[in-house]
């Protein structure tokens, strides 16, 4: 168990895409009840900085590199609110399971 959970959010420029991730992904930890949780931006050529203590990359693009850590793809949390649904469901079962 962590005391807190850091969760990287990558788009393609770490403007616009990845803040909506970081907004929704807020929104339903916090309905979970999940407290203890950091959502961090990043672009994806930051991202091997951006990486370093991470718990769980969330990404709407495919990143190759295994970085030793669940990744969910959640480009569906943008398309309709069935893949919303499992992305975010996904994302909150990896965050509960590290608390």
């Amino acid at each position: 168990m962590k005391d807190r959970i850091k969760i990287i959010c990558c788009c393609g420029a770490g403007i616009c895409t990845s803040n909506y991730l970081k907004e929704e992904i807020e929104d339903r930890l916090k309905k979970e009840s999940v407290k203890d949780f950091d959502v961090v931006i990043s672009k994806v050529s930051d991202l091997e900085e951006s990486i370093q203590g991470a718990d769980l990359l969330v990404t709407t693009v495919e990143i190759v590199k295994d970085y030793g850590l669940p990744q969910v793809r959640a480009l569906g949390i943008m398309l309709d609110d069935e893949a919303a649904e499992k992305a975010l469901s996904e994302i909150v079962g990896i965050v509960k399971e590290k608390i």
